[in-house]
This record gives C-alpha cells, structure tokens and sequence, in this order.
C-alpha cells in the first residue's frame, strides 16, 4: 500500500537509521558500501531531501536485500521483529539468495541483487544480509567442493580468519584461499577478490 509524500520521508529515515544500526554499519561505511553519497546520506537522515529519488532508494534496497516497497511504505524494524518471533532460526530472518552457476557467475557479478533474485533460483539465508549471492559449484575446486556443492557468498568484501576468499582471475577462473596471510592483503595482479564464503552447503551423495 502506497503512503503519502511525507510518510514515505518518514518511513525512508526511520528505516534507514535502522539498517544502520542493525547491519553493524556506519554513516560513512553505509555511504561507501551503497554507492550513496554521504552528503546525500547526510541530507536525507537530516530530512532535508523531501523527496528521496527512486533510484536512490533502490541502490539501499538491492545492497542490503529489502525491497524498494518495504524501505518506501513500511516499517523494517517491526516486520523483521515479527520475523524473528516467527523464523525457525530464532532470531535470525530468512532472505532470498540468488543461486547463481559457476560458469555464469562473473557475467553477472556487479549485477543487482534485487535483478539477479529475478533470473535465478534462490536459496534462504537466515542471518543478517547485504550483498549476498550464492555461487553454484560446476567444477572440481581443489578436491574440496565438488559440483552441486553451494556457497554462499558476501560480495566484495575480505573474510575473516575462518572463512575463505574467493578470487578470480582469467589464468586460475575461480578459486579461493584460506588461512593464508595473502587472503587479508590487497589482490595481485590480475588477481580479483570476488567476496567471503560465509556457509559452505555441500551436497550430499
């Protein structure tokens, strides 16, 4: 159900400032990691934006895996506290993944989330998301996932101690490191991080 002009504003700051505070991010990382400036970011958590562009909001949406609709005319802390009381986690929400196949995942790696929930099948994350796709293994990936094996990934971002990275280049196509002091130094040459793998499923025989 649409809301008028100035609970949209409403309804855009109030989630917003709740994204913030419950993604653990920043001002200023919640900028950089959207795309929003933060001059803008600044001007609209201010209510000095009273129309917030569409665009805008879409770029929130896609990033942390809310619908534009949701951000726009409703309010996000209450429906993931329902959520929470309902999800067989606990309190962690379940959200829509896109499962996406090796052989196509650089294709469409900076593609939306919101575009690739649309061209792919999903799969359910419980826990908190934002940039999240899920890579479908085809191939042999150093005899430790196997085809059919799933992971799920947080894009761009460097794991931590206990996770793998995920790197591409055109010479090795996709592989990963694990506890290795290079998996938390900048890229090589030629080399591209693509993200963290944050839950290895791997497929029963």
């Amino acid at each position: 159900m649409k809301v008028s002009g100035l609970q949209r504003k409403e309804n855009i700051i109030n989630n917003i400032e709740y994204i913030i505070k419950s993604r653990g991010e920043t001002k200023l990382s919640f900028a950089n990691r959207t795309g929003v400036t933060r001059a803008t970011l600044y001007k609209i958590l201010e209510g000095k934006v009273n129309n917030v562009q569409h665009s805008t909001v879409t770029r929130i949406a896609d990033f942390f895996g809310v619908p534009c609709d949701i951000i726009e005319n409703s309010d996000l802390e209450n429906i993931e506290l329902i959520e929470k009381t309902l999800s067989p986690e606990g309190d962690k929400n379940p959200a829509a993944i896109p499962v996406i196949p090796q052989s196509e995942i650089m294709l469409c790696f900076e593609h939306r989330i919101g575009s690739l929930v649309t061209q792919y099948p999903v799969t359910w994350y419980f826990g908190d998301v934002s940039n999240m796709i899920a890579l479908r293994v085809e191939k042999n990936m150093n005899n430790i996932f196997f085809p059919g094996d799933i992971l799920i990934i947080r894009r761009k971002v460097f794991p931590s101690s206990k996770q793998i990275a995920l790197f591409y280049s055109k010479e090795k196509g996709i592989y990963f490191k694990q506890n290795n002091q290079a998996v938390n130094e900048m890229p090589q040459a030629g080399e591209r991080l693509l993200g963290a793998v944050i839950e290895e499923r791997i497929q029963s025989n």
